[in-house]
């Protein structure tokens, strides 16, 4: 299974500054609105300002910042009706995906149970910034067995431009056990050839996620359990 990306490849120090930026937004240390401020992030990750404003520039075309004319770069922040509009488009794309999947191999099953034991070790472990990053990873590997290449491309897209909000939705360190028993249960549904089943629990997440804004004042739950598993 692939990484998340849809940009080129970036040389070692703008991938540095990449890597270190996103951590920072997928742990929830910058939140949605947080201006980034070139010289501290120069600074924390050692390089020079060319390739941080690569970087920068990288993550504003992905969605994760915006730009402002004099103003600088800050991580996207997004309104109730916006955050509904996303996680609308995100369940048409992903229903459409999940019309019709390529079953994974027994190798691609092998490596999907690593990812969802990773997922549950990080977050004992105090790591949910890397165990997030994971999860998007075990999602969107799913997804990439759909042959319909170009929304699986657009899919990733959506995810990308929701992950400063991740953070704020999911809490993969409150029960690691459970999360990483849910990861189990699409793995087996996946060895079961179990399409309707398999667009269910792929979807769910997704339907919550759309039902819900705001937490921490940003996009508020619409249940107590929104925290937890909204994607």
């Amino acid at each position: 299974m692939s990484r998340v990306s849809v940009t080129k490849p970036a040389g070692r120090a703008t991938a540095l500054v990449l890597s270190t930026v996103r951590t920072a937004i997928l742990s929830g240390e910058l939140s949605p609105g947080e201006q980034i401020r070139q010289q501290v992030w120069a600074d924390r990750t050692g390089v020079s300002r060319p390739p941080l404003r690569e970087a920068l520039e990288i993550l504003t075309n992905e969605g994760l910042l915006v730009h402002g004319l004099n103003q600088g770069y800050f991580v996207a922040k997004f309104n109730r009706d916006e955050m509904e509009q996303l996680y609308t488009m995100r369940l048409l794309l992903e229903r459409e995906a999940l019309g019709e999947i390529e079953w994974p191999t027994d190798a691609q099953l092998a490596e999907l149970e690593n990812v969802a034991d990773d997922i549950e070790q990080h977050a004992r472990s105090g790591r949910p910034d890397i165990a997030l990053q994971e999860l998007a990873e075990f999602y969107l590997g799913i997804y990439e067995l759909s042959p319909k290449k170009l929304i699986v491309e657009e899919v990733k897209r959506l995810w990308i431009r929701t992950a400063a909000y991740r953070s704020l939705s999911v809490d993969v360190s409150a029960d690691p056990g459970r999360s990483g028993q849910r990861l189990h249960v699409i793995v087996d549904v996946l060895r079961a050839r179990d399409l309707p089943r398999l667009r269910e629990l792929l979807l769910r997440p997704t339907l919550r996620g759309r039902s819900g804004v705001a937490v921490g004042g940003h996009v508020m739950p619409s249940g107590p359990d929104e925290r937890r598993v909204a994607g």
